[in-house]
């Protein structure tokens, strides 16, 4: 069942006009819940990579997990010519200069007029689990002293999602701004890495540009406003964001990202207001950007959340039974992904973004299209893949033919239409 279609939603649709409301039910649907077994279970396979997929020297050297939280930063303004500097400062203090030493920071930061403690909470509780898992390669929050004694080879921030990417961007600034770590990656010492569970693609594109050249990797590329609905479809959602609540000052989140995505810890501040505001008394979908009301609504398992999507976008109408069989699962998952490219997606982020499949398996589908010749360099259908979608389209309300395996689906020879 669909997020529209249960109570859970009731009383937030009921604000919207009768011609608002199919709209404000899309874009509800749109959201991608994420469990809370599943963002741990992602971001655990994704550190177990981290760990193993290094150069030979380094697989002995431990790595050291960071949450993603706020640094310090300092504006300053220049006497010549007025400008304000925005300017962030080492993330151990006092040691923008010479030999770093002492304990580390807290992985936690809270204030005392405000006792709130967001998504790092929920990151620093992972890490605390997965050091204990793995006691002898791993260090949580380390400071200089143990970094430089335990000869540290990777530098890891552990985020749920990356929207605008200005938050992990400071971070390893931050670090940069460490004098003595910055002479270790000169030197080829260490190395920095970001994990997250899902990030919008240009928030992606913003801590890659950092000049530490960070190892950014996600599970899942966030769906967003921009990437999930086209034409008519985008205009009306778009019209509704800017409506409700009124005047919001950023109709598609912090950043403009138009995020939709909500984990069972909270929603990301750059979803959109719509969702979650309760600005001038509007009624919010998950108030104060919380998500404990929707829990009994996120999918207990990733082959649940596809069989929706696969019913949604392809119309297959058993989609639990082709999920249920893995030559099937791969070939619906390849479906979905020649949807996404003919709607026009063109890397694996928004493709991965628009089909909710994993990052690593788009990049996987695309790489097998790309040898059987349904997809150009460029992530663009070729003739033989537009052919592909036909057959299915013409196919959907019937019982699909599938591919055995002795038809395996990437092999050109047998990818004829019969």
């Amino acid at each position: 069942m669909s997020l529209s279609q249960t109570d859970f939603v009731r009383d937030w649709l009921a604000q919207f006009s009768e011609p608002e409301r199919p709209v404000a039910a899309q874009l509800a649907d749109a959201v991608m819940l994420v469990s809370h077994d599943a963002f741990y279970r992602g971001l655990r396979l994704l550190l177990d990579e981290t760990t193993t997929n290094r150069d030979e020297g380094d697989q002995d050297r431990p790595i050291a997990l960071f949450a993603e939280r706020a640094v310090e930063t300092r504006d300053t303004k220049d006497s010549d010519n007025g400008f304000v500097r925005h300017e962030v400062l080492p993330f151990f203090p006092g040691t923008d200069e010479g030999r770093a030493t002492g304990a580390g920071m807290p992985p936690i930061v809270v204030d005392p007029s405000d006792q709130e403690v967001g998504s790092e909470g929920a990151i620093a509780n992972f890490i605390t689990g997965y050091e204990r898992l793995h006691r002898d390669r791993v260090l949580s929050h380390p400071g200089p002293d143990a970094l430089r004694t335990r000869r540290v080879g990777h530098i890891v921030i552990v985020a749920d999602f990356i929207g605008s990417g200005k938050r992990v961007w400071e971070m390893l600034e931050a670090f940069w701004r460490v004098a003595t770590i910055r002479s270790w990656h000169s030197y080829g010492l260490v190395s920095f890495a970001v994990v997250a569970y899902s990030g919008t693609e240009d928030g992606l594109k913003h801590v890659r540009s950092h000049r530490s050249v960070p190892n950014v990797r996600v599970v899942h590329a966030c769906p967003t406003i921009f990437t999930t609905f086209v034409g008519a479809e985008r205009d009306a959602v778009e019209a509704l964001c800017r409506a409700h609540p009124h005047k919001s000052r950023y109709p598609f989140g912090f950043g403009w990202a138009g995020a939709l995505i909500a984990f069972s810890h909270g929603m990301p501040n750059n979803a959109p207001p719509v969702l979650h505001s309760d600005r001038k008394g509007w009624v919010p979908l998950f108030r104060n950007r919380s998500a404990l009301g929707a829990d009994m609504h996120f999918p207990a398992a990733n082959a649940d959340a596809l069989a929706e999507r696969a019913r949604a976008v392809l119309q297959i109408r058993t989609a639990e039974r082709f999920l249920a069989d893995p030559t099937r699962r791969r070939w619906v998952e390849t479906m979905l992904v020649l949807t996404a490219l003919k709607e026009g997606s063109r890397t694996a982020a928004s493709a991965s973004a628009r089909t909710r499949l994993s990052f690593a398996d788009v990049e996987q589908i695309l790489v097998f299209t790309r040898i059987a010749g349904w997809t150009s360099l460029r992530n663009t259908l070729t003739v033989l893949g537009q052919r592909e979608l036909r057959r299915l389209q013409l196919r959907r309300a019937r019982t699909v033919v599938l591919p055995t395996e002795d038809l395996p689906y990437y092999y050109p020879s047998q990818l004829r239409a019969r």
